[in-house]
């Protein structure tokens, strides 16, 4: 499990190779609704909006490569000033 539902988001992960399911827990069974392939992210919105995973992030069947940024470290580029003029 790469990030469960209803977790704190401590991280933004970029998925380099690899699938990864997206989905949901009901009634402790896993619901895999659609896959991310490479050059997505995930978490980006739960720290943008400092809020808990809505979704839990599983590998899919092979091994998943991808690199991460901190909750701090993704903040801090987000709030600086120069990348305010890219958000709607």
């Amino acid at each position: 499990m790469i990030q469960d539902q209803f977790a704190e988001v401590f991280e933004v992960v970029f998925i380099m190779k690899g699938k990864v399911g997206v989905g949901y827990r009901l009634f402790n069974e896993i619901f895999l609704g659609m896959a991310l392939k490479e050059r997505q992210v995930i978490n980006e919105y739960a720290i943008m909006q400092n809020k808990v995973s809505e979704f839990l992030y599983q590998p899919i069947i092979e091994n998943v490569e991808a690199v991460s940024l901190r909750r701090s470290a993704f903040r801090k580029i987000i709030d600086d000033d120069y990348w305010k003029k890219f958000l709607p």
